[in-house]
């Protein structure tokens, strides 16, 4: 009879896990959606500050529409760095 008995217990406690495990899944996906929902109604307050602006710097060069001045330029310096020469 001591079999019996041990094997009740063995199913009493595997069903209360389960039970415990699916409880607690379930309220882990309510805290989740109450957070998004609570979430979504104060983050509309966030959405709505102004946008920061950007600042070029002064040296900034824009090119022209063609852009061959652009290159143009680009095409200087880049030549400047290939007739240096380094003697050791």
């Amino acid at each position: 009879m001591e079999s019996s008995g041990c094997e009740g217990v063995m199913a009493v406690v595997a069903i209360s896990s389960i039970v415990a495990v699916v409880a607690l899944q379930f309220h882990k996906r309510l805290v989740s959606d109450f957070m998004k929902k609570a979430e979504s109604e104060l983050g509309g307050a966030r959405l709505s500050r102004p946008k920061k602006k950007v600042r070029f710097a002064a040296d900034v060069i824009e090119p022209s529409s063609d852009n061959k001045e652009y290159r143009r330029r680009g095409l200087r310096s880049g030549r400047a760095l290939v007739g240096i020469s380094i003697k050791l």
